[in-house]
C-alpha cells in the first residue's frame, strides 16, 4: 500500500489534514524542546517530513536519522535530506531501511525519537513501542503524532460524512492507501486509550496537543 502512495504520500497528508500538516508537525516537534547535538530517530520515517519539521524549528545541530520499511518512502525522502545537507550542514541527515519492530540500534542510543502517523500500521504496536524505548537514552523523550477523530461534535458529523465521501471516490478510482487512511481515522480510540499503551510501555505522559479539532493528536512522553 505504502509502495503504491509513496509518490503522492505528501499530498495525501495535506488533504487529510486540511492542508496544516507542515505547521502541526513544526509545532509537535518543538515540544520535544531539544538541545543541541540531539540525536534523533525517525521511526517508521516515510517521506522523512519530521526532518524538514526539524530543521524549521531547531536552528543548531542536530543528528537525525530516519528507519523505514519502504523502500519507496525512503527514495521520496532521500531528495529531502540531500537538501537539508545542504541547507543545514552542521547537522547530520541519514536514513536506513528497517523495521519498527526491530530497530538497529543499540538500547540507549537516542535522546528523542518520533512516530508520526504510523503506529497502528504496524504489525505488532506493542513490540514497535517497546523498540522505541529500548533505544531512547534515561529522560528521552517520545513524540507520537495520530490521526484522530474531531473532538466537536459538529466537526464530528462534517468529518465523518467527508470521510465517507473520499473512502467511496477512493475506492472508485483504486486508491486503496487513500482509504486506508479514512478508516484509521474512523478507528481512533481516543487519546486516554493512547496515553494508556504508551504508559505501558515505561512511558511517562509529559505534554499532549491537538489539531484542527482533534483531527491530529500528538504526545510527548518521557522515558
Amino acid at each position: 500500500m505504502f509502495t503504491k502512495i509513496a509518490p503522492r504520500y505528501d499530498l495525501v497528508n495535506s488533504v487529510m489534514t486540511l492542508g496544516g500538516d507542515k505547521r502541526l508537525r513544526r509545532e509537535a516537534v518543538r515540544m520535544l524542546r531539544l538541545q543541541a547535538e540531539a540525536e534523533v530517530l525517525d521511526i517508521a520515517s516515510g517521506t522523512a517530513e519530521i526532518a524538514s519539521a526539524l530543521a524549521a524549528e531547531y536552528r543548531f545541530p542536530i543528528s537525525y536519522r530516519a528507519v523505514d520499511l519502504n523502500a519507496e518512502m525512503l527514495a521520496v525522502a532521500e531528495g529531502k535530506l540531500e537538501r537539508l545537507g545542504r541547507e543545514h550542514p552542521r547537522s547530520r541527515w541519514s536514513q536506513m531501511r528497517g523495521s519498527a519492530q526491530d530497530l538497529a540500534f543499540d538500547s540507549s542510543t537516542f535522546d528523542a525519537a518520533v512516530m508520526c502517523f504510523a503506529l497502528d500500521d504496524m504489525d505488532d504496536p506493542a513490540v514497535a513501542l517497546a523498540e522505541a524505548v529500548r533505544v531512547l537514552r534515561a529522560g528521552g523523550r517520545f513524540l507520537l503524532i495520530e490521526l484522530a477523530l474531531p473532538d466537536s461534535g459538529l466537526l464530528l458529523g462534517i468529518m465523518k460524512l467527508r470521510l465517507l465521501i473520499t473512502r467511496r471516490v477512493a475506492g472508485l478510482f483504486g486508491l486503496d492507501p487513500v482509504a486506508h487512511m479514512t478508516e484509521e481515522v474512523e478507528s481512533d480510540r481516543g487519546a486516554e486509550y493512547s496515553i494508556t499503551r504508551c504508559e505501558s510501555a515505561g512511558l511517562t505522559l509529559e505534554s499532549q496537543a491537538r489539531y484542527h479539532g482533534g483531527l491530529v493528536r500528538a504526545y510527548v512522553f518521557r522515558k
